[in-house]
């Protein structure tokens, strides 16, 4: 974790790059564990919520 905060820190990328980065790495962390969600509170003060759900396809 504290290499991954390192390279976004000093990374010169738009915050936006770095929140789809850290959304990626918690999606791959919520498949693995039993989790179902994770909340992340950003820079304006907005909660963003990631939910990890099996698609389900209706015929």
């Amino acid at each position: 974790m504290q290499r991954i905060n390192n390279v976004l820190v000093n990374s010169s990328v738009i915050a936006e790059d770095k929140l789809a980065v850290m959304m990626m790495f918690c999606f791959q962390l919520l498949s693995s564990t039993n989790t179902e969600r994770v909340n992340m509170r950003i820079s304006d003060g907005r909660l963003l919520t990631l939910k990890f759900e099996e698609n389900l396809i209706n015929h």
